[in-house]
């Protein structure tokens, strides 16, 4: 940061575009990759929040004109613009997943990034797959049976699948002689039977159009 005899030589409009273009900037490319405990974002939003309002790390209430979260609006908005920290992470990272499924050439396909429950939730409930040959689809995990995935139709039957499968298993090789049935491991009750069995009705036979394409593509 600049020494603050210096950061008080600027005014707020030039404190505003450092912000943008260094405050903000530094984080973002750790946000692409990491998910930072929530002090974290807390912390570097005090940062950007003092230099903005008053040319130091830190502000009090009296220094700050505007509600943080009003400056972090568009300016469309009403905003200045700021990234909003907090959303910006998850956006960013879940921004890897949907890249995954369609741009397999970029330099870090197959690498095995990280992703959290919250992200890959978010990610799968925005998502519906175009499944095209099955080759990329995930059979546990994507929405590709009417909009829906197994998880949404079966949660029971869903955990009893172990979690490296459910990252494995593409709809091509799950539909192949039904393999995907010898993925589920653990105690199996009455509700697992029963969904099991709608979850059999549902895919079997597959329809042709849905093994047609040769690609996927997952669609908001």
């Amino acid at each position: 940061m600049l020494p603050t005899w210096k950061a008080r030589l600027m005014n707020k409009a030039g404190r505003l575009a450092f912000v943008k273009a260094v405050l903000s900037a530094i984080p973002i490319h750790q946000l692409l990759a990491l998910a930072p405990p929530k002090r974290i974002i807390k912390a570097l939003e005090k940062i950007q929040r003092g230099f903005l309002w008053a040319g130091r790390a830190e502000a009090n209430g009296g220094n700050c004109h505007v509600n943080w979260r009003r400056v972090a609006w568009p300016i469309s908005l009403g905003g200045l613009g700021v990234h909003d920290l907090e959303r910006t992470g998850p956006a960013l990272r879940t921004r890897w997943l949907w890249l995954s499924r369609t741009d397999s050439a970029r330099a870090w396909s197959g690498l095995g990034l990280q992703f959290s429950a919250d992200e890959r939730a978010f990610f799968f409930a925005s998502t519906t797959m175009q499944i095209g040959n099955g080759q990329l689809a995930l059979f546990w995990e994507d929405r590709w049976i009417d909009g829906r995935s197994v998880s949404e139709i079966a949660p029971a039957l869903y955990s009893c699948i172990p979690k490296r499968r459910r990252k494995l298993r593409t709809v091509a090789d799950g539909l192949q002689a039904n393999s995907w049935a010898r993925d589920i491991q653990g105690t199996i009750g009455i509700q697992e039977i029963g969904e099991y069995l709608q979850l059999w009705h549902m895919i079997e036979p597959p329809p042709p159009s849905r093994l047609a394409a040769p690609s996927a593509l997952p669609t908001l």
